[in-house]
C-alpha cells in the first residue's frame, strides 16, 4: 500500500505500509523534495504501528486545533466524531 499527498510548496509526502512478519510490519515516511535533484540526509522514516498511530494522532490534534479556531464548532465536533468513529474501527 502507497499513499502519496503533494504539498503547497511541491514536495511530495510518500506513505508505504510494509508486512515484513507476524512480528514486524512497519510504516515507513518518505519525503521527496522535486526542487532539489540531490538526495537529502534524512527523506524517510520507519516506524513501527504504534509510532505511526501516533504520528497520525499528533497531525489530526493539530490539524484540529487550527480547523477549530478558523470555522465554526459544528465542524470541529463533525471532525471529532469522525476522528473517533476512524479510531474505532481500527
Amino acid at each position: 500500500m502507497r499513499i502519496a499527498v503533494q504539498a503547497d510548496n511541491g514536495d511530495e509526502v510518500s506513505i508505504c505500509a510494509d508486512f515484513l512478519s507476524v512480528e514486524q510490519a512497519i510504516v515507513t515516511l518518505e519525503i521527496e523534495n522535486m526542487l532539489y535533484d540531490d538526495v537529502s540526509e534524512f527523506d524517510s522514516i520507519a516506524l513501527t504501528i504504534d509510532k505511526a498511530r501516533e504520528l497520525a494522532s499528533a497531525l489530526l490534534s493539530v490539524a484540529d486545533a487550527i480547523e477549530s479556531i478558523s470555522q465554526p464548532s459544528t465542524k470541529f465536533a463533525q471532525r471529532q466524531a469522525d476522528v473517533a468513529t476512524a479510531v474505532a474501527t481500527n
